[in-house]
């Protein structure tokens, strides 16, 4: 009979095969290597800032930011497909999930999965703001 090893989190959250952070107000606190390469940064270099410097504009990380509010508190979680800004201002769509950690305050703490989908799915870089917007509407 073997005996079971001790389960190691933080190696579960950095190997993961996904793009995976933690939140704290719409802030990146804690994020892997499959974030960070997905988006073209260092870990680091993410640690810290806003989830305002991946989004195309304000205006998409505004709206969507109100658009999880009511989500979460109906049904716990939330997840849509919307398009999403590396480092080098490449655009590409992204299936995005998550979990607030408190439901009292959803944008307080959360836990959030990225999904690359530019092999599937490509960008038409003439799109507008709100074509974009529409665009991850209709995905969802």
């Amino acid at each position: 009979m073997s005996t079971a090893l001790p389960i190691d989190f933080a190696s579960i959250f950095e190997l993961a095969p996904i793009g995976m952070c933690v939140s704290q107000n719409r802030r990146i606190a804690a994020c892997n290597q499959a974030l960070a390469t997905m988006f073209g940064y260092r870990q680091d270099e993410l640690i810290g800032q806003s989830f305002l410097m991946l989004y195309p504009s304000s205006d998409e990380f505004e709206r969507t930011g109100a658009r999880i509010v009511p989500i979460i508190n109906a049904i716990g979680s939330y997840s849509d497909e919307r398009i999403m800004k590396r480092a080098n201002q490449d655009l590409f769509w992204c299936h995005v999930t998550g979990r607030s950690l408190h439901p009292e305050d959803v944008h307080a703490a959360g836990i959030w999965t990225f999904d690359d989908l530019s092999a599937k799915r490509q960008v038409s870089q003439e799109l507008s703001t709100r074509e974009r917007e529409i665009a991850a509407l209709l995905a969802d």
